[in-house]
């Protein structure tokens, strides 16, 4: 406690420091707009106007970030962290507590689906995105199965992120360097714009990473991979109020590591493996705004997704076995918005149409493979939505989506399921003052128990552990409460300066969450069975806070949460809870030199709030207890002046100077030890 009431006055203090500069600056930072969501509604609103917590990574602090995967982009924002250790493979996201499938995710509207036991479902090039929007609590009203924890959408970069104003083609080139893991990073690409209606990017990424460095110097062993990338969007304007883009990316991973790849290898139930990972995703946008008519602005989004991973056991060598994993997702958003005015208030109705389908299959060495086991599942939903402005101050958003999914895997269960589902939302915004905005929102979720989770069968921990298939599972259901308050603040001490804060308070009941339990009947051997159950009810309670100072020559942000988690069956905790989380930035700029740098922290609290002890005979595993830990980062941007050197970009930076031993609250691996990195960029347009 008194560690963040110092870091909290020291933020303040920095900030006194920096509202004494002269009023009079040479060189005045560009005002700073707002970001924009269109995630949390489907339509087009300032972050600060909508009834939800939702944080927007913008370009530029993508940029600023030279980010190597995901967990560098997500890592700081509060109530956000990622689960499955080091390896890039195993990651995934958790928001409020809501882990893996119960946070949507999507890239360019594309659903990312894949679930797997310990491994995640990143497959991208995170150097390659021009913003993500993160919506935290549940809202399925508009987002359907999943939407549980949250909404992560990420949008790919296009050619006018390249090319100023009168380019019309270019190119990009870029070298980087990690130490932690010996990893150079090499990345190519063209642009050009054909007058006002066409525009083209494509882009070729390598990275070649060696043996992992986790705190104090040890060696993850097996941590190697190397990872390619080939992206290509297309957007084409027809006319006027026409948009239409497609996008192509086709990601590969080969290294040889566990095979799950969150934990350390053994020889029983976790050998090493040469495994190939192959994701393509093909993702097709369009969207129209009718010029002289409120009624007609549809959006139609569609989209393939595919991931095939190859697993050949080197570890023990005998006996063969060679894992084989097939994913296909496909599916289509389509909706329109339509504006009117009804009873003397201004209307934002929403319809639309949602439909996406998974087909997975598994081998092992030819035959069904049990523990991924051939099935296929489907959801359909259709929602609306209606945002009204009852006063140029208040306006109140009703939502209600209607949802029906099944599944079935003939290998495992001759059983199907086909169920249906209504989720309903309410939210309210109100400008109280000129800088104050209080908001609210209550929603149902829902999300349908995934493929793996009903039918997986098989061994578990070991040839004695067997995995029982549960083809009962109810879909988890959420009742999401929150409220907060956002300030806004302009020109405060000087031109051109912004102050942002927005705290809240969310109070979630789910039902049927879904979890594995584990039961041992010998430790020794680990002999005993697995299985998918319902928790009949579960709370989670919390609260989060951002502060963010932006000016001319000086920047800085400040967020916390704190979340709790209960099993309301058995009293216990809830072991998908993240510890309690302060980060930091604090940055400066010479705009004479066009230099930008800055010190990340992160503070973790130590989280012992567990369910039990692992490997009790007879009894579910936990989770085991967390310790607290800190680490800190630094960072610089310079992009040269002169003309000669116009397009040249140099980052560099260090992660966890002090090379910290830590381990997150959701892995059973040592993070990454000190990462010195660097990265030079050439843009060029013509």
């Amino acid at each position: 406690m008194r560690r963040t009431r110092f870091l909290l006055l020291a933020g303040v203090s920095l900030l006194a420091v920096n509202a004494s500069e002269s009023q009079a600056q040479t060189v005045m930072r560009p005002i700073t707009l707002d970001p924009i969501t269109v995630t949390t509604t489907k339509t087009a609103q300032p972050v600060d106007e909508v009834p939800a917590n939702v944080d927007v990574i913008t370009k530029e602090q993508i940029d600023l970030r030279n980010p190597a995967k995901l967990d560098d982009l997500l890592r700081e924002l509060p109530g956000v962290d990622m689960q499955g250790g080091p390896r890039r493979v195993s990651q995934d996201v958790n928001i409020r507590g809501f882990g893996g499938q119960r946070v949507v995710t999507t890239l360019d509207g594309a659903r990312q689906n894949f679930d797997a036991g310990h491994k995640g479902r990143f497959f991208l090039d995170p150097d390659l995105l021009r913003e993500v929007e993160v919506v935290r609590g549940s809202n399925s009203a508009l987002h359907g199965s999943g939407a549980i924890g949250g909404v992560v959408s990420m949008e790919t970069k296009d050619a006018s992120d390249f090319l100023a104003g009168g380019e019309t083609f270019g190119f990009r080139a870029k070298y980087g360097f990690s130490t932690v893991n010996n990893e150079p990073y090499y990345s190519a690409g063209a642009f050009a714009r054909v007058g006002d209606k066409v525009d083209v990017v494509g882009n070729f990424s390598f990275r070649d990473s060696g043996t992992l460095k986790q705190g104090g110097g040890r060696e993850l062993a097996n941590s190697a991979e190397e990872l390619t990338d080939v992206f290509l969007k297309t957007q084409i304007r027809p006319l006027e109020n026409y948009r239409l883009s497609f996008t192509y990316i086709d990601f590969n991973e080969e290294g040889r590591q566990p095979n799950n790849a969150d934990s350390q290898p053994n020889t029983t139930d976790n050998p090493i493996v040469d495994r190939k990972t192959k994701n393509n995703t093909l993702a097709l946008n369009y969207s129209f705004s009718a010029p002289n008519s409120d009624l007609i602005n549809p959006t139609f989004k569609l989209y393939r997704n595919t991931l095939d991973v190859d697993e050949n056991r080197v570890v023990p060598a005998t006996p063969a076995r060679l894992d084989t994993t097939h994913l296909e997702t496909w599916g289509f958003d389509l909706y329109n918005t339509t504006y009117l005015d009804f009873a003397g208030m201004r209307h934002a109705l929403t319809y639309g149409a949602e439909h996406f389908n998974n087909e997975q299959e598994g081998f092992r060495n030819g035959a069904v493979r049990q523990p991924y086991p051939s099935a296929e599942g489907k959801v359909t939903g259709y929602y609306l939505q209606d945002e009204i402005d009852i006063t140029k101050t208040f306006t109140l958003t009703l939502g209600i989506r209607y949802d029906t999914y099944g599944g079935s895997a003939s290998s495992v269960s001759s059983r199907s399921i086909d169920e249906s589902k209504v989720s309903p939302r309410l939210g309210a915004n109100w400008r109280a003052l000129p800088w104050l905005d209080v908001y609210g929102s209550y929603g149902y979720g829902f999300r349908a128990p995934a493929l793996t989770e009903l039918y997986v069968a098989g061994s578990h921990l070991g040839p004695q552990n067997l995995f029982i298939p549960n083809p009962n599972l109810r879909p988890e259901k959420t009742k999401n409460a929150e409220a907060g308050a956002r300030l806004k603040f302009d020109n405060v001490w000087q031109a051109q300066d912004s102050v942002r804060v927005k705290a809240g308070v969310f109070h979630t009941k789910a039902e049927d969450f879904i979890d594995t339990v584990v039961t041992i009947t010998n430790p020794a051997t680990l002999a005993g069975s697995t299985t998918n159950v319902n928790i009949p009810k579960a709370e989670v309670t919390g609260f989060e806070a951002e502060l963010r100072y932006d000016m001319s020559r000086a920047f800085a942000q400040v967020g916390y949460a704190r979340i709790r988690g209960e099993n309301e069956t058995t009293g216990r905790p809830l072991d998908s809870i993240p510890a309690d989380k302060l980060t930091t930035v604090f940055g400066g700029r010479v705009p004479d030199y066009n230099l930008v740098f800055g010190l990340r922290s992160e503070f973790v609290a130590e989280q012992d709030r567990v369910s039990g002890t692992p490997f009790v005979p007879g009894t579910a595993t936990a989770t085991p207890a967390t310790s607290g830990y800190a680490i800190h980062g630094v960072f610089l941007s310079w992009s040269p002046s002169p003309d000669w050197a116009k397009g040249l970009r140099v980052d560099a930076g260090v992660d966890n100077i002090f090379d910290k031993t830590y381990r997150r609250h959701f892995a059973s691996l040592y993070e990454e030890g000190r990462d010195f990195r660097f990265a030079v960029t050439y843009t060029k347009g013509f």
